[in-house]
């Protein structure tokens, strides 16, 4: 009979256990969204609309007017130019913009270099630009750290790491008309992650190819709507937020968005927020990302000649305010996206008011844990406020749902 109660109990716990772990949603507080109740990340969190500046650290040498790619290594800033360029790596002092350094590839061309990543032993290029999207001659270029002398002007041989796409059957060209370009990449846990610049459908497609020499066809991952053209990546290196650089070619809106709060390697299944940047028109055509520490990146652009004229520069940015983990605050738990939610705990009656929230109709669903509805009520467009009466409902924790047509918004409530 003990032992009945005992496996009960054990089992009981497990049950209670495997429930706490069910509780997904958006945990993120600068969500619109925000779930207080969610334990587990399910990649729903939304975000108002971000913009800001970026601070210009330095005009960028006149040997790199075709900056297309960042990496911080090792204490040293590397770039290069774009295709039709000798097969040049720059060592930049991040202070100047000048260069340091000239490292060439003697065994390699420069038919379309777009980004560079790194680990502890190497440094990777990425030649696979591929506007027309008929290339059979993907490659990432490995270059032994130990193999560049301390010389201004180095040369050294790379490795080739061969790949092509699982996914691609068609190679007749389509300049700037199909999904199989790529110009942003960065180095994780033995693999290479890339992100294609999709002229077609303005999503990226994630893949990864391995960190050796040979010859691979890419693991397609996943997709995302950027709704643009990705045209960098970076991770940093606690592994804990990565960055997606891009731009509208129509519009010339530039963005950058930060993926965080992901698991195992899983970039798109955690935060995605969007940063708007300013227009190409005043910082050029960015193409360059990478992190300096945890939260500051380093950016860059191709020197633009077209309606203006805006030099290659390098930019700096601070993203710990987006990206740093937030601490809920006394704000954030009665103000929920745009609703102010009183009191809490609720004894008799709970009042849901509108802040800054969607004007329109909305839906109030107070829930237990177990998604069973306890109280309802409605907020009708134009009124400011709506109390639910609470006072029939048992002590416990509930979770309160305010639906509209601009998203499902949720809170913790306890009723003692």
């Amino acid at each position: 009979m003990v032992k009945i109660t005992f496996l009960g109990l054990l089992l009981t716990l497990l049950v209670a256990a495997t429930s706490a772990q069910a509780q997904t949603g958006c945990p993120d507080p600068r969500a619109t969204n925000y779930n207080p109740a969610a334990t587990s990340n399910d990649g729903s969190c939304q975000y108002a609309v971000t913009s800001t500046t970026l601070v210009t650290k330095a005009p960028l040498d006149a040997a790199v007017p075709e900056s297309s790619g960042l990496q911080y290594s090792s204490q040293n800033l590397w770039t290069f130019n774009d295709s039709g360029n000798a097969p040049v790596l720059f060592r930049v002092d991040s202070t100047t913009g000048n260069v340091l350094q000239q490292v060439t590839i003697s065994n390699f061309g420069n038919v379309d270099w777009e980004d560079i990543a790194a680990d502890a032993q190497y440094l990777y290029v990425g030649d696979f630009g591929n506007n027309n999207g008929d290339r059979h001659n993907l490659r990432v270029l490995r270059v032994q750290k130990s193999a560049i002398g301390p010389g201004p002007a180095e040369t050294v041989t790379a490795q080739e790491i061969a790949f092509s796409y699982p996914d691609q059957t068609n190679f007749s060209p389509g300049t700037n008309n199909h999904n199989f370009d790529c110009e942003a990449f960065f180095y994780a846990n033995d693999s290479l992650h890339l992100f294609t610049k999709n002229w077609a459908d303005l999503r990226t497609r994630y893949y990864t190819v391995p960190a050796q020499p040979g010859t691979y066809v890419a693991h397609l991952k996943g997709s995302f709507n950027v709704n643009g053209l990705i045209t960098a990546a970076d991770l940093n290196a606690a592994g804990t937020g990565a960055g997606l650089l891009g731009y509208n070619a129509s519009t010339g809106a530039t963005f950058l968005w930060l993926l965080a709060d992901f698991r195992g390697g899983q970039f798109l299944q955690g935060n995605k927020r969007r940063i708007e940047l300013p227009n190409a028109l005043f910082i050029g055509q960015a193409e360059g990302l990478c992190f300096v520490d945890r939260y500051r990146v380093f950016l860059s652009n191709e020197r633009l000649t077209s309606v203006v004229t805006v030099p290659q520069r390098l930019y700096a940015l601070n993203t710990s305010r987006w990206l740093a983990p937030a601490v809920p605050t006394a704000a954030t738990k009665n103000h929920a996206a745009g609703f102010v939610i009183a009191p809490n705990p609720a004894r008799q009656t709970l009042r849901i008011e509108r802040a800054e929230g969607p004007a329109g109709e909305l839906a109030l669903t107070l829930q237990d844990l177990q998604g069973r509805a306890v109280s309802t009520a409605w907020l009708p467009a134009g009124s400011a406020a709506q109390e639910m009466n609470v006072s029939q409902v048992a002590s416990g924790t509930y979770l309160l749902k305010i639906e509209s047509t601009a998203g499902v918004f949720s809170r913790r409530i306890q009723v003692p």
